[in-house]
């Protein structure tokens, strides 16, 4: 085998510099797979998602509170953040998703390049870039995305702060550990998992553990606590609502927890398989894949990326059987920053040759796929007349302010209504309007009864949303107004839907 790569933390001998110079010239897949996942996205999708997650996620946004009703803020202060700058259309949003992955990648591979050459380091972003979990799902850009980009930072700072460094090094690597822990709290508190397995893997290993009582650990928790203040005095002043919505997703049986716990850890070997697949790819040498698999289940194989790559998922174990939580396998699609890099590390170590040219062929094929299949999903889900194609949110929103401005001069100030189309007429508009909800007020305290007598509101309700056509009559005490509207997809005039709007006409 011609690759002599057992050193971790040197450059490549002066033997394999043709082939650490092929993979160091890979770096530019990364934002490359990033752009065809925006393109894919919009190919795909008629809307941005159709649960509403990535509108819902922007109205907050647009409030700059240090916390919301359902989630912790980190994920729409980044949307809003980039709404100030890029245009409100569903290309730009699916840019964001991709650049949010494009982020947590480059930690993966900062990560990796902490345990070997840095050139084979690059091999780990491209493994997990053809995951689900870095691609599809990340797609819909919400509470658990947010954290594909803070999880594997927040880890390469962990590491940097236990491995062997210079004072200022490791001073400034607690620094940051703290910092990017603090934001992945903010992110979701589903973030406990990666600091109960970052603590695993510091217990686990002894020259980690003898960080843990330095002056360094002070800086970390004095970093975390600067950057989480302002959301715990949100949480206290507000009664922790977040809390309580977390509180809903447990109960049941103790037998129940463990059997969701089961079906949660075989999803996440389905999100890792395409990366196993890639890694083989990688390599010249047979064996690969029994070594791979053996790697994750013998922590004598390469220890420190062993605790990383598994601590979360006993963390994940522990909590969610103890808690009895009703667990989505979404929520760890951000967990598996280390288990790639755990994969090459001990190839590395074992000497084995990569190939690190086939990269280029196995992703341009693999994104040929991608554009191919999201062409085929977002062409046939317009033939059937699907709600992800044929629901016409943007055009709602320029129907809805035309009925508005019909019947007064005044700017939209307020929307509300059936969620996802009022939160979407807010996005589309650009965030001129504010949103408040309709069914649950107290999760928009941003509005008030006596902004709606001064500024009017408009109410958009689906045709088929009972509920919400009660509550519109009952507070605008004004005839509806009948929309049908459809949108053009693929070429196809698409069939209209129906809605009713309610104007409450401001006062001045």
């Amino acid at each position: 085998m011609s690759t002599q790569l057992s050193n971790p933390t040197s450059l490549a001998s002066a033997s394999d510099q043709p082939a650490a110079a092929g993979i160091a010239s890979l770096g530019w897949l990364l934002p490359f797979h990033a752009l065809i996942w925006t393109l894919a996205a919009w190919l795909a999708r008629g809307n941005l998602d159709i649960q509403g997650d990535m509108v819902e996620t922007y109205v907050w946004g647009i409030e700059w509170q240090a916390g919301y009703a359902k989630h912790p803020p980190l994920s729409s202060w980044v949307a809003a953040a980039w709404f100030s700058v890029f245009p409100h259309t569903d290309l730009a949003y699916f840019a964001l998703s991709a650049v949010n992955v494009l982020v947590g990648l480059a930690g993966i591979v900062a990560l990796a390049g902490r345990f070997m050459p840095r050139q084979i380091a690059i091999l780990a972003g491209l493994a997990m870039a053809v995951s689900p979990l870095y691609s599809n799902l990340a797609i819909k850009f919400n509470p658990n995305a947010i954290l594909l980009s803070v999880w594997p930072w927040t880890a390469y700072f962990f590491v940097r702060y236990v491995q062997p460094g210079s004072r200022l090094t490791r001073s400034g690597a607690a620094l940051g550990l703290g910092a990017c822990a603090a934001l992945a709290v903010l992110g979701k508190y589903f973030t406990i998992v990666l600091l109960l397995g970052l603590l695993l893997a510091l217990l686990a290993r002894p020259a980690w553990r003898a960080r843990l009582v330095s002056v360094d650990s002070l800086l970390a928790v004095a970093a975390g606590v600067a950057v989480l203040a302002p959301h715990v005095h949100w949480m206290m002043v507000n009664h922790f609502p977040t809390l309580e919505y977390a509180a809903q997703r447990t109960g049941g049986t103790l037998l129940a927890a463990v059997g969701r716990f089961g079906i949660y850890t075989l999803a996440q070997i389905g999100y890792l398989a395409l990366s196993f697949v890639f890694v083989l790819l990688m390599v010249r040498t047979r064996g690969a894949a029994r070594l791979m698999a053996l790697s994750v289940v013998r922590s004598a194989s390469y220890p420190d990326l062993w605790w990383l790559a598994l601590g979360p998922l006993f963390a994940v174990g522990l909590l969610s059987v103890i808690g009895k939580t009703q667990m989505a396998s979404v929520w760890g699609m951000a967990q598996w920053f280390a288990m790639v890099p755990l994969w090459l590390a001990v190839l590395v170590k074992a000497r084995f040759e990569f190939a690190p040219q086939r990269a280029i062929r196995v992703m341009a094929v693999y994104w040929a796929l991608v554009l191919a299949v999201s062409a085929v999903v977002g062409y046939t889900g317009a033939r059937r007349n699907t709600d992800d194609a044929a629901e016409p949110r943007a055009e709602l929103a320029a129907a809805a302010q035309a009925a508005w401005h019909q019947r007064t001069s005044q700017p939209l100030s307020i929307v509300a209504g059936s969620t996802h189309e009022a939160a979407s007429m807010v996005f589309y508009d650009g965030g001129r309007a504010r949103f408040w909800d309709l069914h649950w007020p107290a999760a928009t305290p941003w509005v008030t009864p006596a902004d709606f007598a001064r500024q009017g509101a408009l109410i958009v309700c689906r045709g088929d949303d009972s509920d919400c056509i009660a509550t519109a009559s009952s507070l605008s005490h004004a005839a509806p107004i009948a929309l049908e509207v459809s949108k053009t997809r693929w070429g196809r005039e698409l069939p209209a839907r129906p809605y009713q709007l309610f104007v409450i006409v401001p006062q001045s």
